[in-house]
């Protein structure tokens, strides 16, 4: 039992309502109605524990209070070497010294453990102790529980001025001396090359000092099994984490190397076009960082190649129109020379008609074959007029061409062979059965973002509704044998050319009432991404 217990059982009895009222009653009557469960609690508390040998309560007038009190004569010497026999003003517990009863038959070692009472009950104000509680200690008692969990040839002593007081058990001189010898706190000691084990623990307020001792191999042996117990968990611990990370170490190489072999595959087969994505959440982060790259190169690809078709599309579109505006030019030196011939001999007969029409005719000739893919609008509205003109000698006074063109919007850059394919269309298909006038106006604006806005419109007969819509939203030429089937063609180059060049920034849209007119609306941009005039498409 530690000291503190010791404690608490003092307390328990001196502190007991009973008790206090018992020992400051001074009615007769009262006194013996309170001693009957003061009585209670006092036999409670000394029987309750087997280090305590009794329990005395010591009035202030005097008397004493037990159950037993066989330890008289040493308790009463051991207060009186403590100052203790007339006077119960004590502040402090104290603890006496150790002492033996060898005259009573009850040797020991014994100890007194002495605690001032002072009042708890209401109505009582004196501050002064009321008793005293003096409690009889067993040391051998109390130094056996100390020795609790010590091995079985281990011992634990006490020792008190240098003598051994009272040990756990018997000891023989070496065990003895040891204990003696022993320094505070851990230590220990080899006797005849049997090692021992000490641990000293003093208490300076009493002058004790509690010393245990033990063989090294009684502590140890007990633990060999565990030992073994200990490497083998340790062994199956160590396999168990060479597996665990065999798998993390998979689980991170084998998304790895599905990543690799993806994009080996992807240079060597058709069929892959992306990286497996795997389940681990930074690999998965990774591939489809690889997969939206993958995705944007695919992009760019099909971008390239788009222009590059975009590019063909263009000069073939060019080339288309040029044939189809001048299918008879087969040897173009050959026909200046004779148009050059004819117009001479028309201006020798003063055959006026004539000599204007070759004027005219070779101009025409000329811009298709000497042009490039640029020209200005002035360019397209010169060799538009010579095309008017060559009509008009076919046709007398039918055809009138109007001009509305901005002074600035005539040196603004354009296709060749825009203007005239759209005009030609008008003359014959507009005015095929049209009387007199047959006009066509073509007008010009520079925009404020610097595009260049044409109208050309006629009042021909003009197209249905549904030949209209077929024009407007043709992706590909129609293919008929009527007379919208050519103009159609020939619109469908204009247009294709123009989104070719300009891609989604040009405007190419057909107006028209049947009866009325036609009006055709370009608008060609500023910013131009146009071919080189010495480009020529390359052959395969």
């Amino acid at each position: 039992m530690a000291i503190n217990e010791i404690d608490r059982a003092a307390k328990r009895v001196s502190y007991s309502t009973a008790v206090q009222q018992f020992l400051l009653t001074d009615d007769p009557s009262e006194f013996f109605k309170l001693k009957t469960s003061a009585t209670e609690v006092l036999y409670d508390s000394t029987y309750g524990s087997k280090n305590i040998k009794s329990i005395v309560l010591t009035s202030r007038n005097r008397n004493n209070f037990y159950i037993s009190d066989i330890f008289r004569e040493i308790r009463e010497k051991a207060m009186a070497e403590n100052g203790l026999v007339q006077d119960i003003t004590l502040r402090n517990p104290i603890v006496s010294n150790v002492f033996f009863d060898n005259n009573g038959g009850n040797n020991g070692p014994f100890f007194l453990y002495i605690l001032p009472v002072r009042s708890i009950l209401e109505g009582y104000s004196e501050k002064k102790n009321i008793a005293l509680c003096t409690v009889v200690v067993d040391l051998k008692s109390f130094t056996g529980e100390l020795s609790t969990g010590i091995s079985s040839d281990g011992l634990t002593a006490l020792i008190f001025e240098d003598k051994i007081i009272n040990s756990s058990r018997e000891m023989n001189e070496v065990e003895k001396s040891i204990l003696l010898n022993a320094k505070e706190g851990r230590g220990k000691a080899d006797v005849n090359g049997e090692k021992f084990l000490t641990s000293s623990v003093s208490v300076p307020e009493f002058g004790w000092r509690f010393v245990s001792l033990a063989t090294r191999h009684s502590l140890i042996g007990d633990l060999i099994p565990i030992r073994s117990i200990g490497i083998f968990i340790i062994l199956v611990a160590g396999l168990l984490l060479f597996f665990q990370m065999q798998l993390v170490l998979r689980s991170v190489t084998n998304p790895i190397d599905q990543i690799i072999s993806d994009m080996r595959n992807l240079t060597l087969r058709k069929d892959v076009t992306r990286v497996r994505v795997p389940k681990t959440v930074e690999l998965a982060r990774l591939a489809e960082d690889i997969n939206e790259m993958l995705e944007r190169i695919d992009i760019s690809q099909k971008e390239i190649r788009k222009s590059q078709q975009n590019l063909y599309q263009s000069m073939i579109a060019q080339q288309k129109a040029e044939l189809l505006s001048y299918r008879s030019q087969i040897n173009p030196h050959f026909l200046f020379n004779t148009l050059e011939c004819v117009r001479s001999m028309a201006q020798v007969y003063g055959v006026r008609s004539i000599e204007d029409i070759c004027i005219s005719m070779a101009s025409m000739f000329r811009y298709s074959v000497s042009t490039g893919t640029i020209v200005t609008l002035q360019d397209e509205i010169k060799h538009t007029c010579d095309y008017v003109k060559v009509m008009s000698q076919r046709f007398p006074g039918k055809y009138t061409i109007k001009l509305d063109i901005q002074d600035e919007a005539m040196n603004h850059p354009m296709h060749a062979m825009f203007l005239q394919p759209i005009v030609e269309n008008s003359i014959k298909h507009g005015f095929a059965e049209k009387k007199p006038p047959c006009i066509i106006k073509i007008s010009g604006r520079l925009q404020e973002d610097g595009s260049l806005l044409l109208n050309i419109a006629d009042n021909g007969a003009g197209i249905s509704g549904d030949e209209l819509r077929k024009i407007n939203n043709f992706t590909q030429p129609i293919n008929d044998n009527t007379s919208h089937g050519e103009t159609s063609i020939g619109l469908y180059n204009i247009q294709q050319r123009l989104k070719n060049s300009y891609g989604d920034q040009y405007r190419f849209e057909v107006r028209s009432v049947k009866g009325h007119y036609t009006k055709v609306i370009i608008r060609v941009p500023k910013a131009l991404t146009l071919l080189s005039p010495n480009f020529t498409l390359p052959t395969h």
